[in-house]
């Protein structure tokens, strides 16, 4: 602690009188708005070969090779305030060498020549005693008071001569102090254009909850210096446990940013990223102690480092961010300062692999006109490797994006404690040595093409990353038996086979391969979340469901399916994503079984828009408990004319595609019909008809198929039961009294013959037919059936051969339709009526013999006669 505040006393003391003139830390030589000159680790042998400007405030001469100091040396620095001789072997000092110097503040000589005795001190100025505080230490000290304090004359001072160790030059003339505290003023004066610049106790960062946020506020280093002031900001520095000042384009080295937060007794967590911060010049690895015990966090990440081999931090850090600072390697001596780090960030750098220059001496020399190509030599020497070191006490590790072709030798064997590990976007080619202990790796965007089988010695191994490769082929044997997630995507794998060697994967990603298909052997029980996307699957197997019974998480978007037959989906799923396949239809077999299915994302326009699609348009689509991504994109290929319609608007109704609902409509329809046809035939007498049809046919059917030349019998009579005394007393005997040969149906009817087969037998057989016309007939059905065969018979023929005798009056309104034929013959056919007066009985048995008694006209002249005549016997 005292080492490294004795080096860096004098930029205290800068810092102090240069606040309000825009100072800036240490460099090269240069002039800064404040006139001070940087003169240190130059090899100067004297302070004239600087040859530093006349009008010079503040000079550092530290760290050279002076060896003497001569009037000459200091003559005509009459603004000189601040002069830093230490670490140098001056051995002499001219006496009256310091009496020009009037505006003289403060003189450090520590760390020169044992032997150095410094007298004939000008009047203003006293030699500090040693036997208080070193003089570096009290230096510091002295500007750490308030103005006036610290420029009070010390009552114990007095003169003494200094052997060795550090001696300080102190003002202590009155006249002196008075002029100091008007520079001071006059500094605060001239930056009073900014309220951020004037020395007020408001103007201190004032941290919230232990929090000091300065990001994106563009400070500059002169302003952070004022509120990170400890003569005034003490109080609220005490409390600052996190302090944030990302974002502000700050241009500083780190060695003085360090410097401002050393008052800062509680910090824990420094962000400074996203500045202009470069590394210090200045290599001050032997005196690097900070006081720092709470400071755990650092991130200096995005700013312009560029190298770390003068790097001083507190070594209590845990956890540092040092991506994209151009960094190109990891020094030696990395490790033994940073020994306490845990996690480290350093991706998006670019480490250079090198080898160690050859001996030109030992190197042959060659003809002229020979080219020699000096290529990168990716070696594995520790010469060669841009990552010299690294602290063993590391877990967590981000190299990703950094030009790493391999790692060192030296790496598996000394990160024993390494859990996480991404070498993500490298050029590695060969799956490195890797720590046993490590848990999580990441060695994505690379150029893999092999997992050996070492790769199962990683047995705390749990999470895999090894996307954007070229693995060809991958063994499940070959992984370690504890991994829980893999992620082998974007890769050129064409056969997965899921094995039991993976029983605790929990996660697999094989997307982007060219897999064509998914073949899991054995029982995956803890497998929860497969993406096996953009793929060439064209199918899954029945028996995929039930291989992989705790899946939750399943992408099987962009493949060629285009059926999911039932029992290729686990049951258990939750998610599914199967768009941009070549899905035709979602059917109730496969999907209603997912029952804890809450998100499915389906898009696609191969949808076979017909019934087998119904269930999934009018019921699935609006079930309430799932989530369907892309519903709305969904459109139809078949059939032609609904090509490129929306699948919600295909118009798949119940009726169309339930084959129950059509049947039962057909059944309905049916039976109306039949109501309606019954009702018909009902009104019309349909029945008759049929029936009247059926056995005209099979009374045809049983007939002879000639019909007989000579015919035996004259007349056929047919009548109703009603009738039947009527015919059978006056009309049969009267007409076989005169010689008819009559066929009676109670007489001449063969038994066991059908009833109409003896009807068609005698009408065939008959000369003529008589029918005895009646109300009776007309409700006979007998009847209508002999009236019926009979005129079929006339039309057979082509000859009248009926005999119409009217019993009683029939009014042509008052017959059935079902005997229009008859309504008919009444209306055009000349007709007999029976009277019950003698007279005209005998002239109706005359004109009945003598129409038997002639032979059959032919129907159309029959037709075109009187069709009116009425014969009746009065």
């Amino acid at each position: 602690m005292r080492i490294l505040i004795g080096s860096l006393h004098f930029y205290f003391i800068s810092f102090l009188f240069s606040r309000a003139n825009g100072f800036l830390t240490l460099r090269t030589p240069t002039a800064y708005a404040f006139p001070f000159y940087n003169y240190s680790y130059l090899n100067l042998s004297s302070v004239s070969e600087a040859q530093a400007p006349k009008l010079a405030r503040a000079l550092n001469f530290s760290h050279n090779i002076i060896e003497k100091i001569t009037k000459r040396d200091l003559e005509g620095f009459d603004a000189l305030e601040v002069l830093d001789l230490s670490y140098n072997q001056i051995k002499d000092i001219e006496p009256g060498a310091f009496e020009s110097l009037l505006s003289l503040v403060s003189v450090n000589l520590s760390f020169n020549d044992k032997k150095l005795l410094v007298s004939s001190l000008p009047p203003h100025l006293k030699l500090l005693p040693t036997s208080k505080a070193s003089g570096s230490l009290q230096l510091y000290k002295y500007f750490d008071k308030s103005l006036e304090a610290a420029l009070e004359p010390s009552a114990s001072a007095e003169e003494l001569p200094h052997s060795g160790g550090p001696s300080v030059l102190q003002n202590v003339n009155p006249r002196l102090r008075r002029s100091t505290g008007n520079l001071l003023r006059r500094a605060e004066k001239n930056v009073t254009v900014t309220p951020t610049a004037t020395l007020r106790p408001n103007f201190c960062g004032a941290p919230i909850n232990g929090i000091l946020d300065l990001s994106n506020s563009k400070l500059s280093e002169e302003e952070l210096t004022f509120k990170l002031d400890p003569d005034l900001c003490q109080a609220q520095l005490d409390g600052i446990l996190e302090l944030n000042i990302s974002h502000s384009d700050l241009e500083m080295d780190l060695l003085s940013l360090f410097v401002l937060f050393l008052p800062m007794k509680n910090v824990q967590s420094i962000d400074a990223s996203y500045n202009k911060l470069t590394i210090n010049i200045l290599d001050v690895e032997a005196i690097c102690n900070f006081p720092f015990s709470k400071l755990l966090f650092l991130n200096i990440s995005n700013n312009p480092i560029n190298n770390l081999d003068t790097l001083c931090l507190p070594p209590t850090i845990k956890v540092i961010d040092l991506s994209f600072t151009n960094i190109s390697q990891i020094p030696q001596n990395f490790a033994k300062k940073m020994l306490n780090l845990e996690n480290m960030y350093v991706q998006g750098n670019h480490f250079i692999y090198t080898v160690r220059p050859e001996d030109t001496n030992a190197a042959p020399k060659l003809p002229p006109g020979t080219v020699r190509i000096n290529a990168i030599s990716f070696v594995r020497n520790q010469a060669g490797t841009p990552i010299e070191s690294l602290p063993k006490t590391v877990k967590h590790l981000k190299m990703s994006n950094c030009s790493i072709v391999e790692l060192p030798e030296w790496f598996a064997g000394t990160m024993k404690e390494l859990l996480f590990l991404d070498l993500s976007s490298n050029r590695i080619s060969v799956l490195p040595d890797l720590p046993t202990s490590l848990q999580h790796l990441d060695i994505s965007n690379s150029d893999i093409k092999i997992i050996p089988s070492s790769f199962k010695s990683f047995s705390n191994l749990t999470i895999f990353n090894i996307q954007n490769n070229k693995i060809t082929d991958m063994h499940p044997e070959y992984f370690p038996l504890a991994l829980t997630k893999c992620d082998i995507s974007k890769n050129k794998l064409s056969v997965l086979s899921l094995t039991d060697a993976l029983e605790k994967l929990e996660f697999l990603n094989v997307s982007g391969n060219l897999i064509t298909r998914l073949e899991p052997t054995s029982h995956l029980s803890a497998l929860a979340n497969l993406d096996s996307s953009h793929n060439l699957i064209s199918e899954l197997p029945d028996h995929f469901g039930k291989s992989l019974p705790m899946l939750k998480y399943f992408n099987l978007s962009g493949n060629k399916i285009s059926f999911l037959q039932h029992g290729s989906l686990p049951a258990s799923l939750i998610e599914l994503d199967i768009s941009d396949n070549a899905i035709t239809t979602i059917v109730e077999d496969t999907f209603g079984q997912l029952t804890s299915l809450s998100v499915l994302t389906v898009q696609g326009k191969h949808f076979f828009c017909n019934c087998d699609l119904y269930w999934f348009v009018n019921a699935y689509i609006h079930n309430p408990r799932l989530q369907i991504n892309g519903k709305g994109d969904l459109r139809c290929s078949f059939p032609p004319d609904r090509r490129g319609w929306l699948v919600e608007s295909s118009n798949l109704t119940l009726l169309r595609c339930s084959l129950g609902i059509q049947m039962a409509v057909t059944a309905c329809v049916a039976i109306l019909v039949v109501l309606v046809l019954t009702g018909l035939c009902w009104r019309f007498d349909g029945l008759w008809y049929v029936r009247m049809g059926w056995y005209w046919c099979m009374a045809k059917r049983k007939q002879y198929e000639k019909r007989p030349e000579n015919k035996p019998f004259d007349a056929f009579i047919s009548y109703s039961e009603y009738d039947a005394n009527w015919t059978k007393e006056n009309l049969l005997e009267k007409l076989e009294t005169d010689g008819f040969k009559i066929c009676y149906h109670e007489r001449d009817f063969k038994p066991g013959h059908p009833v109409l087969g003896n009807i068609f037998y005698c009408i065939e057989n008959s000369h003529k037919v008589i029918f005895v016309l009646s109300p009776s007939f007309v409700n006979s059905c007998w009847c209508q059936y002999e009236l019926y065969f009979a005129e079929h018979r006339v039309l057979n023929e082509n000859q009248d051969s009926l005999i119409m005798i009217v019993l009683e009056d029939l009014p042509p309104n008052s017959l059935p339709q079902k005997f229009s034929k008859l309504r008919k013959l009444l209306k055009r056919k000349t007709y007999l009526k029976w009277s019950p007066e003698e007279h005209k009985q005998k002239m109706f048995w005359h004109q009945l013999a003598a129409v038997l008694k002639t032979t059959n006209e032919p129907l159309v002249r029959a037709e075109n006669g009187s069709a009116q005549d009425i014969y009746e016997m009065k």
